[in-house]
């Protein structure tokens, strides 16, 4: 495991604890704790520093349709108070993240959002916990109403 990632596997509760160090990446960091121990489903959570978000959020059109904005991406470094994400595979067969967090930047302002993989690196550390479910598939398909990749949750067979 790269020597910027501490964690341990609990074996009474199957969590897994542990924290991302310096200049890992958020997702990257995450996806290669679960490869380590052989998670595929997951749920996890975490808190501390970025050097940077980039994050989409939510945007509303004349026809009251839904979008995602631009990358936003933040111009300082931030303090990512809660953040919340799902880990299962996407549409290719790689391990995936689905993750929002809220955080404040150095100017006070405090934003959020759904974020974007490969972006987001730790600007000195990041705590974690992930929650496996074994019994579970997680898969991203096209969703049928809106035709975007979202995760499907299936019981594993």
């Amino acid at each position: 495991m790269d020597n910027r990632i501490q964690a341990v596997y609990d074996n009474k509760t199957h969590r897994i604890i542990g924290r991302l160090k310096k200049e890992i990446d958020l997702f990257e960091g995450i996806i290669e704790v679960c490869k380590e121990y052989g998670v595929e489903a997951a749920q996890f959570q975490c808190m501390g520093s970025l050097a940077h978000a980039t994050i989409v959020q939510p945007h509303q059109n004349e026809d009251k349709s839904l979008q995602y904005s631009d990358q936003i991406v933040t111009d300082t470094p931030v303090e990512l108070l809660s953040g919340t994400g799902f880990l299962g595979y996407s549409v290719e067969g790689e391990l995936d993240i689905h993750f929002h967090g809220i955080f404040v930047d150095c100017d006070k302002k405090i934003n959020g959002g759904h974020f974007i993989r490969g972006n987001n690196p730790v600007a000195i550390t990041v705590e974690f916990i992930v929650f496996p479910v074994f019994d579970v598939n997680m898969q991203r398909k096209p969703d049928e109403m809106l035709g975007i990749p979202l995760f499907h949750f299936l019981k594993k067979e």
